[in-house]
Formats: C-alpha cells, structure tokens, sequence
C-alpha cells in the first residue's frame, strides 16, 4: 500500500487493473448469462418435442383405433411436464379428446403440433397431436438455470474485485470525497481554503492547490463585484434624488412637487380634505446675486431652504421651482385660508430676518401667493395658476407681504 500511495495516480490505477485483471469477466459474465439462457430455452422446448415423440405411435394408435383410454393416457403422460398447459389429441374418425390446466393465461400461446399416422402406414394423416406450453415457465426454468451459472462464475470474480474496489476506495475515492466535503463547505468569497486529504495522489493533491487558487481569485472577482455594486446602488441613489431635487438646496424640484400635488388632491378629493399652495418669490434677490456674485446667491438661496423648513410642518412640502421661486404646499388643513396666512406671517418674518452670508449682512423679503383647496381649483393646474396670480399681486402690493386669491385677479 506505502508503494501505491508514492506513484502519480496513472501508475497506481496501473497497478489495480493489473491485479485485478478478473474484472474484465463482468463482460464475460453477462454473455456467460445470455448464453445459457438461450440455451435452456432450446432445451426446454426440445424436452417437449422428446416428450410428443416418445407418445406420438401411442397417440397414433389412439387416434386409429379411436380408443379413448389410450388417448387419455397419453395426454396425462404430457401433462405431467409442468411447462405443458393443454394437451389436445383429434382424429379424422371423430376422436376429440383435450386437457388444460389454464389454457386461457397469456402466457400459455406456445403451441407444438406434430401430425398423427398410421400405424401402417407412412403416408396416412390420421389425426393431431397438439400442445400448448406455458412460455412463462420455461422462461423461469432458463432464468434460473442462467443464473445458477452466473452466479457460479461471480463467486470466481469476486475476490479480485474486492481487491479492486478495496484499491480505488482507499487511493481515489475516499481522497475525492474529502476534497468535495471541503470544497463544499467553503463559502464563495471567504478565507478559507482547501487542505490535503490523507491518501492523496500527486494528481489530487494538484487539483487541491489550483483549487485554492481559483479560490483566492473567486474572492478577489466578489469583492470587486461588490464593490462595483455598492458604487452602482449609490450612482443609482445619487441620479434618483437629482431626477426629484434641486441640486442645490436639496430640496424638492418642479417634478417631485408636482407629483405630491397630484397625490394631495387626490387624497382630498376622497378623504374630503382641505389644503392651500403658498407660492413665495424673493424680494431684492437679484441685486444681491449681481452685486454679491453668484456664489452669495447660492448660499442665500440654500438658507433661504433652510428657514422655510423650521416654519412649516413635517407634513408640508417646501419646493424650488428655479431661481429665486419655491413653493410650499400645506395639506390637511382645518382652515384653509386661515391656516395658510397664518405660514405665510411666519415665513414673512423669518425671512425678514437678516442672514449672515460669510463676510455679507444680507437682508431681503419675500412676495407670497395663496390659493386654497377646493375654494380656489379643484386641479394642479387651476390651483398653481392662482397661486402665482396671488403672488404678483402681493408684488404689486409693494412686495413682502402675503395674498389671499381672489377671483378677481384672474381677471385681471
């Protein structure tokens, strides 16, 4: 065994098929097994022709002389072969005599007929003898003597087998399975390696390394995958917020208000709710951006989103909709119109209040239009309209302060 288990796994198979050479008669063992079930099938068959020969001048002198006895005793002389199911012997004279033990089974179809003559005469056809055998037994009958044979000839196989299976289970066998235990056990992507398995060949012990290399390499490609997933998932989260917010304030762009309204209304609509649009435009916003520089602008417009966020509820939507225009939306109200100025006094005066801007003091107001839900539109398009309407008014009005809708602005 110390031998085998030094030599590259080609020599040592080598060494097993050469001293277990017996092996090859499995081929031997079924042709051994084939052979000798034909063969008792033609024995079989042949014992009934022997058989229908031996009664045949009997039966032909039953069938002359039309005697009965004799016609009886020689089909029980047939019947008592266990393969022979029905026996029938008729003459030209009238004689019709037949036996059967289960003539009808399917497996009673092989008949034999030889044909009766005189007995003094070789060329007078004077009746038939006709048997029936039961295929299935005969079949049992070769089946077991082919298997007595077989059997025979495995008991002389079954020591150099034995050797060989001893051989390949303790050098090739158990050192795979070892190594397929492991491998399965290890997860794709960890540390974890292969080690060697007792009884391994130089072969083996080789599949082991590479596999451990492509495991090295297997954990290197899914740490990159995952990376390059988590870089993917966070473009993908970065490109959602930008399609739904301003860039700059963070808050909601002109897309993601626009669905929010949609949904208010509908909410409304079937829950029988009220709510209002606060449309804010900044006053003096644009000599600050052209004097200032754009840079001041974009923290003033940034902390602009911030003060508009303390004075609304969580539940209200502050939006930019570009430049130096945003708008809130105020669902669920208890009064519309109250509860709307009401946010609007509230945002005049935080946005009154000075902001520190770096190394600016910067002081602006605000312009704010109000329309109210359904009082004012029962849609997007009516209500944003007449909140913007509401808003120029209060522009005209000398600007930092808040208006109410009123129908008629619209005519205006």
């Amino acid at each position: 065994m110390k031998v085998l288990q030094s030599l590259t796994l080609q020599a040592r198979l080598m060494w097993i098929v050469l001293g277990s050479t017996a092996i090859i008669g499995g081929g031997t063992l079924l042709l051994v097994f084939a052979i000798s079930y034909q063969n008792k099938l033609s024995d079989s068959e042949q014992h009934i022709e022997q058989l229908m020969n031996a009664v045949e001048y009997s039966a032909a002198i039953a069938s002359y002389s039309s005697n009965n006895e004799i016609a009886d005793d020689v089909i029980k002389g047939l019947m008592r072969d266990e393969a022979v199911c029905a026996v029938q012997l008729s003459s030209n004279e009238g004689l019709h005599l037949s036996r059967s033990k289960y003539a009808e089974s399917p497996s009673c179809q092989i008949s034999l007929s030889h044909p009766l003559l005189s007995p003094f005469s070789d060329t007078d056809l004077i009746g038939t003898l006709t048997t029936r055998v039961d295929n299935r037994i005969i079949r049992t009958r070769a089946l077991r003597y082919a298997g007595q044979v077989a059997l025979g000839l495995l008991a002389l196989l079954i020591c150099p087998s034995l050797v060989i299976w001893l051989a390949v289970s303790r050098y090739i066998t158990r050192p795979i399975h070892a190594y397929a235990q492991q491998l399965h056990t290890i997860v794709p992507g960890s540390a974890t390696r292969i080690t060697t398995v007792p009884h391994s060949s130089i072969e083996i012990n080789r599949v082991i390394a590479d596999s451990n290399v492509l495991l090295i390499n297997i954990e290197a490609m899914l740490l990159d995958e995952r990376a390059q997933r988590s870089e993917i998932q966070t473009l993908k989260e970065q490109y959602e917020h930008l399609a739904h917010h301003d860039s700059l304030t963070g808050l909601p762009n002109r897309t993601m208000f626009n669905e929010r309204l949609a949904h208010m209304l509908v909410q409304a609509k079937r829950y029988q709710l009220i709510g209002a649009l606060i449309y804010l435009d900044l006053d003096k916003f644009k000599p600050v951006n052209d004097t200032l520089g754009h840079d001041i602008g974009d923290l003033l417009l940034t902390a602009v989103a911030q003060r508009l966020l303390k004075v609304v509820r969580e539940s209200d939507t502050v939006a930019r909709l570009g430049g130096d225009e945003f708008v809130v939306m105020l669902p669920a109200l208890h009064d519309a119109a109250a509860d709307a100025l009401a946010i609007a006094e509230k945002i005049l005066h935080a946005l009154q209040q000075p902001f520190e801007l770096g190394a600016h003091t910067v002081q602006i107001g605000s312009s704010l239009g109000i329309a109210c839900y359904p009082e004012h539109g029962k849609d997007e398009f009516t209500l944003t309209k007449h909140a913007d309407l509401a808003m120029y008014r209060a522009k005209q009005n000398g600007r930092n302060n808040a208006q109410l809708f009123q129908a008629d602005m619209a005519a205006v």
